[in-house]
């Protein structure tokens, strides 16, 4: 799950620098000018330090074994209840990746809209950053919702 979790979150970093090639080496200028450059990159840095500042709260709140066992699953065929904690866990990381992943997608459109390496580059790293900050223990995490699901039965 530890390599699920970054090869999520390397997906900002590739689009950056595709982003890059674009401008330097292909010469992409940008379609329309949203917003002008300070304004958007300062905006960008301020969301980004948000979401560094939120992530672990957020994380511990939305991975606490308590609500993973609470959430329920769509699909409910699972064997025991080891497999049923560990697909509880995956969708509540899957939920948790999608939260995090707002902010730098929403950057990532409006790098290339606006043709910023820059900012590409700096959203990609941040993902990165974000994605070591706010990363769970999955073992630890599956462990503990086992429990938590075999006192609930």
């Amino acid at each position: 799950m530890t390599l699920l979790w970054f090869v999520v979150l390397s997906g900002p970093l590739l689009i950056g620098l595709g982003t890059c090639f674009l401008v330097w080496v292909a010469g992409y200028s940008a379609p329309a000018t949203l917003f002008p450059e300070e304004t958007l990159r300062m905006a960008a840095m301020g969301a980004m330090a948000l979401m560094l500042t939120i992530s672990r709260p957020l994380r511990n709140v939305l991975l606490s074994p308590g609500a993973i066992a609470k959430r329920p699953l769509r699909d409910q065929r699972h064997a025991n209840i080891e497999q049923q904690a560990t697909a509880q866990t995956q969708a509540s990381m899957f939920l948790l990746l999608g939260l995090l992943e707002t902010v730098s997608m929403l950057i990532v459109a409006l790098s290339l809209m606006q043709a910023d390496a820059g900012l590409a580059l700096l959203n990609g790293v941040y993902t990165l950053a974000l994605g070591i900050v706010a990363k769970p223990d999955f073992a630890r995490l599956i462990t503990e919702t086992l429990k938590t699901l075999r006192q609930a039965s």
